[in-house]
């Protein structure tokens, strides 16, 4: 079988759609050098860390992370290409890498299900797909934690945030998703994703709505951060 995957590696090179090198036969879709590359926040290493603070007294907040900076060159190619470019599964090998990472200090314990940040159903037609679904299938390749993607929609195409100030993006985002099932998350407790968390606004709007059934518990974790830069002790 070895042989084989020589051989299509040897007549169908594959390239890493960052650094456009070419990728050896371990390396998927994005290869180790760009992967090892990424700026790590490690706020998950920081107690009561910038990006938890983002959520005090808007959800039940647990955990929250990012994986890496996001105004590195690296940082927002690898964002595009999962999100703008169709090629997805560039995020979900970042996220598998990043699940590794959390993995190792216990960030998952106690968590019963992931939930993609929700597209509103013109996008994802326009798109051909949620960025997140593709995010959330890294976490659970690792974590094993099944994904529920229906527990809560987005029911308005709002504008994007990526353009807006601080006050902007809290108003563009209110009211936007619905609590579909709250019947399925009673009791849990939830991991958010999203692609990159700037004011966390999107996040929280999400959250709140997820909030609004019995005894649920709330963590975040995204790709990227884009918000304010903090010391990451990040000495790879």
């Amino acid at each position: 079988m070895n042989i084989v995957t020589d051989i299509i590696d040897f007549v169908l090179p594959r390239y890493c759609p960052i650094c456009n090198e070419r990728m050896g036969k371990d390396e998927q879709y994005i290869c180790f050098n760009c992967l090892s590359s990424l700026p790590r926040t490690n706020a998950h290493l920081i107690k009561e860390n910038p990006i938890e603070k983002l959520y005090w007294t808007h959800l039940p907040i647990e955990r929250a992370t990012s994986f890496f900076f996001y105004d590195a060159q690296e940082s927002r190619e690898t964002i595009y290409f999962t999100k703008y470019f169709n090629d997805p599964k560039v995020g979900t090998s970042v996220a598998k890498a990043m699940a590794e990472e959390l993995n190792e200090v216990g960030f998952f314990e106690g968590m019963d299900m992931i939930i993609p940040l929700p597209l509103h159903r013109n996008r994802k037609r326009k798109r051909g797909y949620n960025q997140c679904d593709f995010i959330a299938e890294g976490i659970k390749e690792v974590t094993g934690l099944p994904i529920e993607r229906d527990v809560v929609l987005r029911m308005v195409d709002n504008t994007s945030q990526t353009h807006l100030l601080s006050s902007e993006r809290k108003e563009n985002v209110k009211d936007i998703f619905e609590l579909k099932r709250p019947e399925t998350i009673k009791g849990k407790h939830l991991l958010l994703v999203d692609d990159v968390i700037t004011t966390g606004a999107t996040t929280i709007s999400c959250g709140k709505e997820l909030a609004k059934a019995e005894g649920v518990r709330i963590s975040v974790v995204s790709m990227g951060y884009a918000g304010k830069k903090f010391l990451s002790n990040d000495n790879r």
